[in-house]
């Protein structure tokens, strides 16, 4: 089994990735939590919400960790961005 490399900026695309899925869900009319969630809780419900309006690929149930998302996250905005971004 082979493991997926380490991507660039991992942690400034995941940031970006949530910046981005919480305007989407915003402007379809979800509130995704409140201001006062933990960042897991926040983390989970954007991961949901993307994978609900099939924009990424659920996870399997045994690896729906908080790593895993926070990876499929990043590969989701780093997959959506154009190539001229700073980011990939």
């Amino acid at each position: 089994m082979a493991k997926t490399a380490k991507i660039q900026n991992e942690d400034k695309l995941f940031r970006k990735a949530m910046e981005v899925g919480c305007k989407m869900a915003e402007m379809q009319g979800y509130q995704l939590t409140s201001d006062n969630a933990s960042q897991s809780t926040k983390v989970k419900a954007l991961y949901l919400f993307l994978v609900k309006v099939r924009q990424i690929t659920p996870l399997p149930a045994d690896k729906s960790d908080g790593k895993s998302i926070k990876k499929r996250l990043a590969l989701w905005i780093h997959h959506a961005l154009p190539d001229d971004d700073p980011l990939k």
